[in-house]
């Protein structure tokens, strides 16, 4: 239903063409709206005045019928031209027969074919009164729209033939022409006018959404095809952004950092992040497909089960399916239906594992029996996981109830048994919110400029209406004993919610006591550095926690953000190295970015920013100068002017620690050159030859020693000139 081809043929002399008119506004609002390729053509037939020219071939035969709209794709200029029609020719027309009008809607079809491809439907809609002119020559129109492919639905719309058995003359040759049509129908007025009220959304074409084998166990596979059966309408329908007067528009997508500058960033560069905490993990593509399902498709049976196990409240998912067996394969159906019996014989459903393509997640399904007379198939609902189940806890009943109160709440459910009104199907209901969008979107399609008209839900569906409900209803109100509970809340407005004329600010604030916060408490207060907002943090320590310690926490979190490759890397190293440079804590970032310079990321980032050391030009105490402070040097960072000259004194907990150390290492030196005096006494020798000192132990304890005395030689040779 796609691409359709649609005549209205339009007696303009009819009646009820006011009837006809809304009949065909409601009935292509739906149609443009849902099938807006739909090609649509309009004949007005007992004008005055006569124009065929969209025909080609002879045509001087056809008076009295105008072509006003040729086969094309509708617009909102069709609406007001269907409009206008009651004003522009409601007195001025004349009765003719209207046999020709559909021999010339017949042969717009055919001379359209060879322009159109493929047309999955063609439609003739007449609409006319009971005194339209029908002549005895209907065999040849009628043959005229059988042979046309696809086959011409015709319907016609207007008198009530219902009652064939009492028709005659006019009202009996239309009801012969619909007969001889192979697709033709009759609609009243009223009767089209009910169908089109309910707008219906665009219908899919049904396609298996799963074709494989149903394995039942020890290689047992049936072949079936799996189609939905019933799909829920998404309410919030993907809509074209264009100008207020309609106008086209673009719309182009750019992303860029959180940051400043405002720092666009491309598409290719992002990777998806999982919050973990305050931190947003990044997740690059190759992670990504690595954490993807590996799984076949299939639809495996995993155990048989009693349906009373399997309770309503666990059928779970958005779809409901239903497995069939493919058209071309009679075996493969058989065997299927003899399952489907077993299982509605046996009182028992089959769960299964369900994969409906290669490397997606896995299912839980229910499979229930469905058997009818002319079929057996079975209807497929998920279940859920463990982790889909939200265990709630619910109160106790305080008392239990009263039998009044059963047997008022029965007689309620007895009085509002719908199997009583067979008239009223749940399932012809209409989408309230779906109804409202199309009526609306019409409405303005229609009326650019009037407001748009309030919602009345009868106008989309009858309510079933019971006798004795309202008595029953009282009477639960009343063993019930149900009131109308008023807020105790008094309602303010704005101005006495603001006001501060009537406040007692001694009575209405209340104290803070000075033990519940202490300093730390407000000093700690929002000085934390995250990665989501790594700069904003740390200006915000930088006020809280003092600029050297903010310092070390950034140093901290840009280490973070360099080895899992995050965001805001280059924004951080700028902010840090401000402050440094700010603050004379050259020495903190120099080394800081010698060891983040090994990232391949961060040496991007410092040759595409110019990032470098903090050289002496910017601080005047810094020994590293500007050409030492080129990126190329960046693994060479020198000490401090302090160090080099020694001016750092040592503490007395380092001497003191020096002098320690070198009595414990000396002590345990002199015990192990004891032992070894001991091995070479022989008579010692042999009392201890089941514990030898092994040749690899000895050559261990030979390369320590000559690794002491270099160390020693170096230390003597550069510290030999000064003194502690």
């Amino acid at each position: 239903m796609s691409k359709s081809k649609i005549v209205l043929v339009v007696d303009v002399s009819s009646t009820a063409l006011q009837a006809a008119v809304s009949v065909m506004t409601q009935y292509l609002s739906h149609r443009l709206y849902n099938y807006p390729e739909n090609q649509i053509a309009v004949v007005l037939v007992g004008t005055n005045n006569t124009d065929v020219s969209h025909l080609t071939g002879k045509s001087d035969h056809f008076n009295n019928i105008v072509i006003s709209k040729p086969l094309l794709a509708g617009d909102k200029s069709l609406f007001d031209f269907i409009q206008d029609l009651p004003e522009k020719y409601g007195s001025d027309n004349v009765r003719v027969d209207l046999i020709p009008a559909l021999e010339v809607a017949a042969r717009l079809f055919h001379q359209e074919k060879a322009k159109t491809h493929w047309m999955s439907e063609n439609r003739i809609m007449l609409f006319t009164d009971e005194n339209g002119v029908i002549s005895s020559n209907i065999s040849y129109v009628a043959k005229e729209m059988n042979v046309i492919k696809p086959q011409i639905i015709f319907k016609l719309i207007g008198p009530d033939l219902e009652d064939s058995q009492n028709l005659s003359g006019n009202l009996k040759e239309m009801y012969n022409l619909c007969a001889e049509v192979e697709q033709g129908e009759t609609l009243s007025t009223e009767d089209a006018l009910t169908i089109t009220r309910l707008y219906k959304t665009k219908k899919v074409r049904q396609t298996p959404t799963f074709k494989g084998c149903l394995e039942i166990g020890g290689g047992t596979k049936f072949p079936v095809h799996i189609v939905t059966k019933i799909i829920p309408t998404s309410h919030q329908q993907s809509l074209k952004m264009c100008g207020s007067t309609g106008e086209t528009v673009v719309r182009d997508r750019v992303y860029h950092l959180k940051d400043e500058n405002q720092t666009q960033i491309d598409p290719d560069c992002m990777n998806k992040g999982y919050r973990y905490g305050k931190t947003y993990i990044p997740i690059s593509k190759v992670d990504a497909s690595l954490m993807s399902m590996e799984s076949e498709k299939e639809l495996a049976l995993i155990c048989t089960t009693k349906r009373s196990n399997i309770r309503r409240e666990e059928l779970c998912g958005k779809h409901a399916y239903s497995v069939i067996p493919p058209p071309s394969d009679s075996t493969g159906g058989t065997g299927l239906a003899a399952f489907a019996t077993a299982l509605r014989d046996l009182d028992m459903v089959a769960v299964c594992r369900y994969v409906k393509k290669n490397d997606t997640v896995p299912k839980l399904c229910c499979l229930f029996p469905n058997v009818k007379s002319y079929c057996a198939t079975l209807m497929m609902i998920d279940l859920p996981f463990s982790n889909d189940i939200k265990k709630a806890k619910f109160p106790k009943l305080r008392s239990e109830p009263l039998p009044e109160q059963i047997s008022a709440i029965d007689k309620l459910i007895d009085n509002m048994d719908l199997s009583t009104k067979p008239e009223f199907k749940p399932s012809e209901i209409g989408d309230p919110s779906i109804q409202r969008r199309y009526q609306c979107v019409a409405h303005r399609a229609l009326h650019p400029v009037k407001p748009l008209p309030e919602m009345d839900a009868a106008n989309f569906f009858n309510t079933p209406k019971f006798e004795g409900v309202e008595d029953v209803a009282k009477e639960c109100n009343q063993v019930f004993n149900i009131k109308i509970v008023e807020s105790k809340i008094k309602k303010r407005t704005a101005g006495e919610m603001f006001s501060t004329d009537n406040i007692d600010f001694k009575t209405e604030i209340k104290k803070v006591k000075k033990e519940d916060i202490s300093f730390e408490d407000l000093l700690g207060a929002g000085a934390k550095i995250g990665t989501t907002t790594p700069v904003q943090d740390f200006q915000l320590a930088c006020t809280k926690l003092g600029v050297q310690p903010a310092c070390e926490m950034m140093s901290e979190v840009i280490t973070k953000l360099v080895e899992h490759q995050g965001n805001n890397i280059a924004d951080c190293l700028q902010s840090i190295r401000q402050i440094c440079v700010k603050e004379s804590l050259f020495e903190l970032f120099n080394k800081s970015l010698k060891e983040w310079f090994k990232s391949e990321v961060v040496k991007k980032i410092c040759k595409e920013g110019s990032l470098s050391l903090i050289h002496k030009g910017e601080c005047s105490s810094c020994p590293v100068t500007e050409k030492m402070a080129d990126r190329s040097n960046l693994f060479d960072v020198p000490v401090s002017s302090e160090k080099q000259s020694g001016l750092l004194k040592p503490t007395p907990d380092l001497v003191a620690e020096i002098y320690a150390t070198a009595g414990k290492s000396f002590s345990r030196l002199a015990e192990l050159t004891a032992r070894l005096h001991k091995i070479q006494d022989p008579d010692n020798a042999a009392k201890a030859s089941g514990s030898r000192w092994t040749h690899d132990e000895l050559k261990l304890l030979k390369d320590a020693l000559v690794r002491f005395s270099d160390d020693i030689d170096k230390i003597s040779d550069q510290i030999k000139s000064r003194t502690v």
